[in-house]
């Protein structure tokens, strides 16, 4: 049986985060199902029993980096102690949601997935679960939270979050993903600030400019 994280020593834990770095440059260069437990041993050395101790099988190691990576979704989707106008911090919530996405785990994942959801439908499922939908509820509560406020186009808030994130990767992430195209930070920005205006209330938040930067 795998220990949990909080469960391990020092020593178990940094071999636990070496199992997942290596895996996940194997899982996100040669997608799930070509890769294998025991590629991932090879690489790693040592006993097998300790690659198995820390993640029974392949989909325990998997699910554990897609975790990771759908966390950085999750977390740029949530709002900061006193980030002031709401706009403002729908603006920047998108930017990094986008940025996550357009990160070169990001499109490796999103390429695996689509790859893999004919042979593993229980895996894309489950990617979609802990990923997507968790970051469209996130921001859902969001909107419900401030739907007092008066910005919001409707009060569907789940129906908003859904269409506020596709119209913030718009063409923009499928071009990366298939045409290994990077927009520029300029174009980054102005793709975020048109969906901010597109789904709120917003006089006076004309540009792109007139939203704070963020590297």
């Amino acid at each position: 049986m795998s220990q949990t994280p909080t469960a391990l020593t020092a020593r178990q834990r940094k071999k636990r985060e070496e199992i997942i770095e290596i895996a996940s440059e194997m899982f996100l260069r040669e997608g799930f199902g070509r890769t294998s437990m025991d590629q991932i041993h090879a690489r790693l050395g040592g006993s097998k029993r300790t690659l198995y101790s820390h993640f029974p099988n392949k989909e325990s190691l998997f699910h554990t980096i897609v975790e990771r990576i759908s966390g950085r979704v999750f977390a740029a989707l949530q709002p900061k102690p006193a980030e002031g106008a709401f706009e403002r911090a729908l603006f920047r919530m998108g930017y990094e949601y986008l940025s996550v996405l357009l990160s070169s785990e990001g499109i490796a994942l999103y390429r695996i997935m689509t790859a893999e959801a004919h042979h593993f439908p229980e895996l894309s499922r489950d990617f979609f679960e802990r990923g997507p939908a968790v970051a469209s509820e996130g921001l859902a509560r969001f909107f419900e939270a401030n739907q007092t406020v008066g910005n919001l186009v409707t009060s569907n808030a789940q129906t908003v979050a859904e269409q506020f994130l596709g119209a913030v990767r718009g063409d923009v992430h499928l071009s990366a993903v298939l045409a290994g195209k990077q927009p520029s930070q300029a174009v980054l920005r102005e793709k975020v600030s048109c969906a901010v205006r597109l789904f709120t209330r917003t006089p006076g938040i004309e540009e792109a400019s007139d939203f704070p930067a963020y590297s």
